[in-house]
């Protein structure tokens, strides 16, 4: 059986178990039952849950917040141009 990500709005993450005909139905949250929805991802693109045991919150937003794939901008550009190589221009 394939191996699906959901997203409990309460607690977070969780990987499911379960047949492909019922993948994108809203499956319980295992910690307080509440729905969850399922949260389409690369293959191997998220960390194992375990793996950010030690990170803060801070660090785990940061992370949730890059793989969820909402656009992550910390600031405006630096203005900084990167050096012409070579007399190659388009």
């Amino acid at each position: 059986m394939p191996l699906y990500e959901f997203r409990c709005p309460r607690c977070g993450p969780f990987d499911l178990r379960r047949d492909m005909q019922d993948a994108a139905q809203a499956a319980p949250c295992p910690s307080c039952a509440q729905p969850a929805r399922r949260v389409y991802t690369v293959s191997g693109g998220r960390p194992a849950t375990g793996s950010l045991r030690g990170a803060d919150k801070l660090d785990r937003a940061r992370v949730d917040r890059a793989l969820s794939g909402e656009p992550v901008i910390t600031g405006p550009p630096s203005g900084r141009r990167l050096p012409r190589r070579g007399g190659h221009h388009h």
